[in-house]
Order: C-alpha cells, then sequence, then structure tokens
C-alpha cells in the first residue's frame, strides 16, 4: 500500500524472501518493520528527499576466533552512503542478553557501541546506511586461548571482527612458529585507556596462574593503542612482553575519523569506524585527545631501559597501509581510508607501506606473513643488547651486519630499495679520504656502511655513527677499532650531557669536538649529518661528505667523484614511482651536492658548466627549487624566452605556493620582464585577495609610489 502525503518523502522498498513492501515515510518520520525488526525514522533525520532500499537477507552463522558469533539475521539500508542526521533507532525483541547489532566492514563487522538489550529489546542508534548484522559477543572478555608456557604469542585485536586472527595465525604456524597463540579480546563498550588496564590486570592474572612467561606481541589497529598504553609504562609494565612488538593499522597519532561532523563531511567508505564502533570513546584517539598526547610523549617502549635493563628493550615495527580515497582528510588522500599514513608512524622509519586499504591490511596473506618474518627476526635480539655484546666482544660484528640487512628487507620489501641504499652508501665511502674518520648520522647511512665494509669494502674508513657516540661502550670498541681518541675509561666517565647559554651538548658532541682537533685522521661529516657546522670548523664539499677546510665546495674532486667514481645504476633501473618515500629523500641527496658544485662554479654568472651541474642534478630530484635556479641562469645568461619558459612550467605544479609565485615575479622584474611579473601577481591577486601584499608588489612594479 502506497500513502502519499502532500510534502517531501522517503520512500523505502523491503526486499525479504516474501515480497517487498513499499513503505513511503515523509521527513516527519515514521516507524518502518521489517522481519521482526522495527527501524524508526526519527523527524528531519534526512534533509532531503531520498529513496532508500531496505533489503532483508539470510546468512548463515559463523563464529570468530575472537568470540564473536554472526547469525542469519542481517538487513542493508541502501544506498549505502545515506547519512542521518539523527540517528535511526534499531529494535528487535531478544531473550539473549549477548546479542549486538554490528555495522558490515570489510570482510567482517564492526560491533555497534551503541548496541544494548534492555528488557529483551536490542537497541542501537544507526548513523548511515550499508549492511547490518545481528551478531552475539563472546561469552568472555579477557586473554583466551591460554596455557601454562614459558613463550607465546599475544594477539591484541581490533574492534573489527573478522577472519584475519584465525588466518594469521595460520600463517604462523605455516612458517613454523610453533608457541602457543593467546588473543586478548576485549569490552566494546570500554574506553581505550579502560581496555589497556584491563590487559594489564589479565596479564597479572595468568603471571598469578601460570607464573613468569615472556609474549611476543602482535596488535592489530585499536588494540596497537591498548598495547602501547602497557608497554610504554614503566610504572604498570610486567617485564613479560619479548623484543617483538608488531601494530599493525594502529592510528598512534589519531584519526580525524574520531568525531561524527569528520565522518560525515568525509567521502571514504570506512569514515564511520570509530564512531560506530567506540562510540563516546571515539574521542580517545581524535588526535588532539590526552591519550594521543600521551602515546605522542611516550613514544618510546619500556622508556629509560635502553641503558640499564638491556633485556627489556623492543624491536618494533608499525605496518600500514595506503590506498588513496576521494576526499580531503590524510586519512583519504595520504591514508588508508581510515588511519592516515602519519599517525601509524611512532618511529622516523616504519616498514613500507602496503598497497591496501585499512581491512584489506587486516587481512591479506602477504601482510600476515611479512608479520610473521618480523616476528620471527625480532624476537631472537634486541639492537642494544646486540650492541653491547659485540662492543664486548661476546659476538661477531658481522651479526649486527646479518641482522640489519634481514630487517632492511621487511622494511622496504622491493629488492632494488635495498640495493640503492647500498649503493648510496658505497658511494659515501668512496667519497671518504683514505683512513678517515666518517661521522654518521643514524639508520641509513651507517648499517648499509658496515654491511658494506663487513663485505671488504673500505675498511679503511672508521665509522662513528653519532647517535651511539654517546655510549661509553661504543666508544671503547671504536678506540680499539683505531679511533683517535685517546681517553681512559675513568675520563669517558666524566663526560656528561650539559648545556652551555641556549647551546644543548651531547656527550656524543663533546667527543666529536675533541675528534675534530686531532690530527692523526682526517675526519669527515656525511652529508647526511644534521647541521655539522655546530662544532665551528669550515666544511668544504667533497662528493657526499663534508672534509674541514676553506671553500664551501672541493670543485674538481667533487666533480670527479660525481662524473667518474660514483654509481648510480641501481638507482636509475629502479622504478622512480615506486621508491620507498625514505631511498627517495636519501637519494636526493645526490641532487644537493651537484646543486652547491653547479653554485660553487658560478650558475648566478651564467657560467655554462655550472648550467650542466644543475641539469645533473635534476636527474635526482624534480624539486622546484632547481628549477627555479635554472631559469635564473638562463635569466643572467641573457636567454629570457627560455627561462620563461621554465617558470611557466614550473607555475603549472600544484607544489607551488603563493610565496614561490611572488619569488617568480621578483625574478621576472629583476630580469626586466615587467609585464610577466605584474601578470603573475594579478593571477595571484585573484586567486588570494586577502593577501595585501600583493597589491603593494604590483604598484611597486608598475613603477607607481
Amino acid at each position: 500500500m502506497k500513502i502519499v502525503l502532500p510534502c517531501m518523502c522517503i520512500l523505502f522498498l523491503v526486499q525479504c524472501e516474501t515480497p517487498g513492501v513499499e513503505h513511503i515515510i515523509t521527513q516527519r518520520g515514521g516507524v518502518f518493520e521489517f522481519d521482526g525488526m522495527r527501524l524508526e525514522i526519527p523527524e528531519t533525520s534526512i534533509a532531503e528527499s531520498t529513496v532508500i532500499e531496505v533489503e532483508v537477507k539470510s546468512l548463515g552463522t559463523k563464529k570468530y576466533e575472537q568470540g564473536f558469533s554472526r547469525f542469519g539475521q542481517s538487513f542493508s539500508i541502501n544506498p549505502g552512503a545515506v547519512l542521518f542526521e539523527k540517528p535511526a533507532l534499531f529494535s528487535m525483541p531478544t531473550e539473549n542478553d549477548n546479542v549486538l547489532l554490528a555495522a558490515k566492514i570489510g570482510d567482517g563487522f564492526v560491533p555497534l557501541a551503541s548496541s544494548r538489550v534492555e528488557n529483551d529489546t536490542l537497541r542501537a542508534h544507526l548513523w548511515h546506511g550499508g549492511g547490518y548484522y545481528v551478531i552475539q559477543k563472546p561469552e568472555h572478555y579477557g586473554i583466551i586461548n591460554h596455557s601454562k608456557t614459558q613463550e607465546a604469542l599475544l594477539i591484541v585485536t581490533d574492534i573489527y571482527v573478522s577472519d584475519y586472527v584465525k588466518n594469521f595465525t595460520a600463517t604462523l604456524r605455516q612458517t613454523g612458529y610453533n608457541l602457543p597463540v593467546w588473543i586478548f579480546v576485549y569490552p566494546y563498550e570500554n574506553s581505550v585507556e579502560e581496555n589497556a588496564f584491563f590487559l594489564i590486570e589479565e596479564l597479572k592474572r595468568l603471571h598469578d596462574k601460570y607464573g613468569e612467561f615472556r609474549l611476543d606481541l602482535v596488535n592489530f589497529g585499536i588494540g596497537g593503542l591498548i598495547a602501547h598504553r602497557y608497554v610504554a609504562d614503566t610504572a604498570v609494565y610486567q617485564n613479560d612482553i619479548s623484543s617483538a612488538v608488531i601494530a599493525v593499522g594502529t592510528p598512534f597519532l589519531g584519526s580525524s575519523f574520531a568525531t561524527r561532523e569528520n565522518a560525515r563531511r568525509a567521502k571514504s567508505p570506512y569514515r564511520f569506524f570509530f564512531v560506530d564502533g567506540l562510540g563516546k570513546h571515539a574521542q580517545d584517539v581524535k588526535p588532539e585527545s590526552d591519550f594521543i598526547a600521551w602515546v605522542s610523549e611516550n613514544r618510546k617502549l619500556v622508556a629509560g631501559h635502553y641503558y640499564d635493563r638491556l633485556e627489556e628493550n623492543k624491536n618494533f615495527a608499525s605496518l600500514s597501509g595506503i590506498k588513496e580515497f576521494d576526499g580531503t582528510f590524510p586519512e583519504e588522500y595520504r591514508g588508508d581510508g581510515l588511519v592516515s599514513l602519519s599517525s601509524t608512524m611512532l618511529t622516523p622509519i616504519e616498514p613500507e607501506p602496503f598497497n591496501f586499504d585499512h581491512f584489506a591490511l587486516f587481512d591479506d596473506h602477504s601482510v600476515h606473513n611479512v608479520i610473521t618474518h618480523f616476528v620471527q627476526l625480532y624476537r631472537d635480539f634486541n639492537w642494544p643488547r646486540l650492541f653491547s655484546n659485540v662492543w664486548e666482544g661476546k659476538e661477531e660484528f658481522s651479526r649486527i651486519c646479518d641482522i640489519w640487512h634481514k630487517e632492511a628487507s621487511l622494511i622496504y620489501r622491493r629488492s632494488y630499495n635495498v640495493d640503492i641504499l647500498l649503493e648510496y652508501n658505497e658511494n659515501m665511502l668512496k667519497s671518504t679520504p683514505k683512513n678517515a674518520v666518517l661521522i654518521t648520522n643514524g639508520d641509513n647511512d651507517t648499517y648499509p656502511a658496515w654491511y658494506l665494509q663487513n663485505k671488504g669494502i673500505r675498511t679503511d674508513v672508521l665509522i662513528v655513527n653519532r647517535s651511539l657516540f654517546n655510549l661509553k661502550g661504543y666508544v671503547q670498541f671504536l678506540q680499539e677499532q683505531g679511533l683517535p681518541l685517546e681517553l681512559t675509561s675513568a675520563e669517558l666517565d666524566k663526560y656528561k650531557p650539559r648545556t652551555e647559554g641556549d647551546e644543548f651538548l651531547s656527550i656524543s658532541d663533546q667527543l666529536i669536538e675533541l675528534l675534530l682537533k686531532q690530527n692523526k685522521k682526517p675526519v669527515v661529516f656525511s652529508t647526511t649529518v644534521y647541521n655539522p657546522e655546530q662544532y665551528g670548523y669550515p666544511l668544504k664539499l667533497r662528493g657526499m661528505v663534508y672534509e674541514i677546510g676553506e671553500g664551501d665546495v672541493d670543485i674538481e674532486r667533487t666533480k670527479d667523484l660525481l662524473h667518474n667514481v660514483l654509481t648510480y645504476d641501481k638507482l636509475f633501473a629502479a622504478p622512480s614511482d615506486s621508491l620507498s618515500i625514505h631511498i627517495k629523500n636519501l637519494s636526493e641527496n645526490y641532487a644537493a651536492v651537484a646543486f652547491h658544485l653547479s653554485m660553487a662554479l658560478g650558475l648566478t654568472d651564467g657560467n655554462k658548466e655550472a648550467l650542466e651541474e644543475l641539469d645533473f642534478a635534476l636527474r635526482f630530484s624534480d624539486e622546484p627549487f632547481l628549477f627555479y635556479n635554472k631559469a635564473l641562469a638562463y635569466m643572467d645568461m641573457g636567454e629570457k624566452h627560455v627561462a620563461d619558459s621554465i617558470f611557466k612550467a614550473l607555475l603549472m605544479t600544484p607544489a607551488i605556493d603563493v610565496d614561490f609565485k611572488k619569488q617568480i615575479a621578483q625574478a621576472y622584474y629583476d630580469g626586466d620582464m615587467r609585464k610577466e611579473a605584474i601578470r603573475l601577481l594579478a593571477e595571484c591577486l585573484e586567486a588570494n585577495p586577502d593577501d595585501k601584499e600583493i597589491p603593494e608588489l604590483i604598484i611597486q612594479y608598475q613603477g607607481e609610489k
């Protein structure tokens, strides 16, 4: 039966096992009943008249490793993108207090935080269309599948429920991981903080029951926040987690979709996940929340144990996905549809993101395989303990190199990324003078260089990692290798971090200052080292290193290195669009060196050789400032038409902001191309009418007062 009312309306069509029945519900709201279920549409819940189809389906029952069960009752509200201004009220009579309503997502579902059984009725608030399941929650929350053991793997699950736990466990077994697998399942209605302390209590309970044990830790989604809140807090941590800690799709720095307002504005199909699954506790994962602030301030797992409790240091990896969605939030254009890539970065270098959306990341076998290999690698060592053993002569230095190569292969996955990394480090070593001390900055300019030296390449060079140089054991190890730093153990103990005025001086900084004063070995800095000028010595570029000396660039040696000694075969052979961002950034140091060489050769004076070096720099980078300087060079050479064509091409790129456009306008003006300068500024003013500087520049360029 159809009832036509004299105003805008919403059309509902029910499809089920019996013939469909149409209902027309006006904006004044109404009640819709189907298959024993009821959906109440509040007044003004939809802004415009919308045709909606409700389809009822019968599904087979299914039980999941997390303890949830899906019943056969299911329905969908189509189109799935429909949004309710006020929540639609779902209800269904039931005698089972353990049933919930869940929203279908990915290959599984998320239980609705608003779902409750009250007075023999299941009730829930629905904010959007899509599929919904009637499910049963676990009989018990907590750590399940546990048994007496000294070692096991603990999976801290997400609020998302699918077969990812079962499938990941199967992958573990297929790759030879035979330890017991425990699973932590927590109440969906609790806050993240409350579930973290629930995990603490569960571990205490199992310690009371079984005694001591150590757990490899794999965390999915919100489970990564729960686990981090435990492991990173020395006040509650119980020394029961091994060195292997892996997170998958965890929003360590929060998500824009933790608010209903942003979820409504977004376009990702996953945008309501946190609102649905966490309800009022979705605020826990807002980027500005107190909880996320705590995580950001306590990034280091088991903080403070680097020195005094080596066994409690962790090897950590955060696996992420990247899949572009149409939308303006970072979770959509630089994330997995739910979590932005930057939010998963708990440390500066994390594994290369997978080309998956958030839920495919959980469910994909290739991801499970990588997780498993990380666990198997990480559980048997941690870096501070390994370093200490090597420095004390308990293990061979080659083990550091072997483990790094295995880890890098997991982090970058594509072999050409590791090949390019090794090529870069070999070029750095080739740039270093014979028998020199080479000061490096971090992971990607140290471990690969050690790996090469372990293969017999440039073993005359003594590599000093600036971060590790704060540690007495490392300094003494280097002294045994020939470091020209004559300090006794007692003298080393006197060095402490200190502040001079506004300047903080680490132990490493103070020891580097001593190194620079000795004259037994030349000391050079990798071009990757941050602020080497702080030590007060003049620095001169020599290929991929800085040496002590007057003049900005050793022109002849750097030219010879760039064009006759260094190799770039691995870099140029790799597909540039799929390089790791870390490898790409490192490789842009080649461009920086070539650019500095071009400036030293007189780029601003129109030197042809300098222009050739700038073109060489552009083989490694498409940074706008390189093209800008190329245009300036042609302007200085009087070839204004060439400069103009470069500027015009540059202005077509999205990376050029209004300040850069002003800079280009200034270049036009300085090159006596006033008309082009004014035209460009007029375009800028049209796009930026509130910019008060632009009219002033136009008046200046027109020659008016």
